[in-house]
């Protein structure tokens, strides 16, 4: 059990400021305009990423005795580091701003799935639960990114895996070089030693799946991403 607590502490105290980050990406896509479908949109999923900081600020408080006061004070030192150049190239439309949130959540939705199961169950019901709404707002971002896409941009789709695999090449660059620069997207850059290699050849298809270009991954794939560990472990350990 303290090898747990001390990954699961080491996990929390990245993902409470991944979700605050929520915060300076609306309000930076606010200040250049999105349209009126993607701003409301983007108001319901601020509200769940704050909720979650929340929760989660909770979560790292009971088990890693961290102050509110210390992680504010790391929030405002991170929020001083944020650097947008690194994915500047990938926000110029709002179709592509729209593919790479439903990147960014339906990586976090599996993500979370295995947090859930490895971290979140085992501290009590109420940490449990929080794992448990982690999970299901995460997927409903991504479908409600998808269904935007659909319906707004359904002459881009064929622009879309194109624009994955920019993603995907441009997270896996990000990791190499252990760079997040506090701006929401890729932010899972910052823990790839913790997926599967294909961890985003698979999530990447379940979007286009989802798009309606691409048939869904069997399930045997899909519980891959949230069931893998590494040979020898009990669990994902966290770096």
């Amino acid at each position: 059990m303290p090898q747990l607590t001390e990954n699961f502490t080491r996990l929390l105290a990245r993902d409470v400021f991944s979700e605050a980050d929520a915060q300076f990406l609306y309000d930076w896509l606010l200040e250049r305009g999105v349209s009126n479908a993607f701003r409301a949109m983007l108001e319901r999923w601020l509200a769940d990423e704050l909720k979650h900081y929340q929760a989660l600020r909770r979560c790292y408080h009971a088990l890693a005795r961290v102050s509110y006061d210390e992680m504010d004070r790391e929030a405002a030192s991170r929020a001083k580091q944020r650097n947008i150049e690194s994915i500047a190239d990938f926000l110029v439309d709002e179709f592509s701003i729209l593919l790479l949130l439903a990147y960014d959540e339906i990586g976090s939705t599996y993500s979370y799935r295995r947090d859930l199961h490895e971290f979140y169950r085992h501290f009590g019901r109420a940490i449990a639960k929080v794992g448990q709404h982690l999970v299901r707002d995460e997927g409903q971002h991504f479908s409600n990114a998808a269904e935007l896409i659909l319906s707004l941009y359904p002459d881009r789709l064929k622009d879309v895996q194109a624009t994955l695999a920019q993603f995907d090449a441009r997270e896996k660059q990000l990791a190499r070089t252990g760079s997040y620069h506090g701006t929401f997207f890729l932010d899972h850059a910052q823990e790839q030693t913790r997926f599967p290699k294909d961890f985003n050849a698979i999530t990447m298809q379940v979007i286009e799946a989802r798009l309606g270009i691409a048939a869904l991954p069997c399930q045997g794939k899909l519980k891959r991403l949230w069931q893998w560990k590494p040979v020898g472990c009990s669990f994902v350990p966290v770096p």
